[in-house]
């Protein structure tokens, strides 16, 4: 069963990061067709001696813009260049144990899912330093009552039928902070079928992942998902409201506090 990864790079990404995912995707049990790789802008020039590298051991194809258009689009043009039935999502500062795409493949193949991840560990500075456990909901009830709520999927552990997101007006769109939310959003609302594995299958960084969750800038970006909801269901628009004005109630208070609340109500 075929599969290709894809993953994109960005100016502040660096080469060792890049190293440890690459080297993680290596080291697949189930290895890939290929790899995918987006530049989104100018990189610094020591990614592209770790690309070279990795060329001995995996087929790269890699997709260079001349300057940064966002994550959404970065994807969008990457799956371009996929060709095989299951894509599985990386990201450059990640690192995929070695059972995962052997995992999840046939965890797709077995359910005829169109869309899943796992729960994933996040580790901080080094993944021999984990300090806590992302979960998901497993079944597809439980992942349609969470998505009024948050995104019920964790993104560095996706894994999807390319067919199925490209019939979905091409995928990822340019969407800053919320490319997944608001593509599987129009994903269960079109019909796919989606579900998790119970098991964790990536260790993402969370160095900086509460700084990014803070500010007005995140706010304004949110709110455009309430066009997404809108056009698909009314009773999930209305149901996502108190949810939102929950989560952007702590967006401004110090990233201390929100780390904690963060630790204490939506990580084990």
């Amino acid at each position: 069963m075929t599969y290709d990864f894809l993953g994109s790079a960005y100016l502040r990404s660096s080469s060792e990061e890049l190293n440890i995912a690459l080297s993680s995707i290596h080291k697949q049990t189930l290895k890939p067709n290929k790899v995918v790789l987006v530049f989104d802008g100018p990189v610094k020039s020591d990614l592209f001696e770790v690309v070279d590298k990795f060329r001995f051991f995996l087929k790269i194809d890699l997709l260079e813009f001349d300057k940064n258009y966002g994550l959404g689009t970065s994807l969008r043009e990457g799956l371009k260049l996929c060709e095989s039935k299951y894509v599985l999502r990386f990201d450059t500062d990640d690192y995929n144990f070695p059972l995962r795409a052997e995992k999840q493949i046939s965890f797709m193949s077995i359910g005829d899912y169109d869309i899943s991840s796992s729960s994933v560990l996040e580790f901080f500075n080094n993944i021999d330093n984990i300090i806590s456990i992302r979960k998901v909901p497993i079944s597809e009830e439980k992942i349609k009552k969470m998505i009024t709520f948050r995104n019920p999927f964790n993104h560095p552990s996706i894994c999807f039928k390319l067919d199925s997101i490209i019939k979905l007006d091409g995928g990822y769109r340019h969407f800053p902070f919320y490319e997944d939310y608001d593509l599987w959003i129009r994903a269960i609302h079109s019909g796919l079928k989606c579900a998790n594995l119970d098991e964790n299958l990536v260790a993402m960084k969370s160095n900086q992942m509460i700084s990014r969750r803070i500010g007005l800038n995140m706010v304004f970006n949110e709110i455009r998902l309430f066009k997404t909801f809108w056009k698909y269901s009314f009773k999930d628009f209305i149901l996502f409201l108190p949810s939102f004005l929950l989560r952007n109630s702590i967006r401004f208070l110090p990233s201390r506090f929100v780390s904690f609340l963060y630790k204490k109500f939506l990580r084990s």
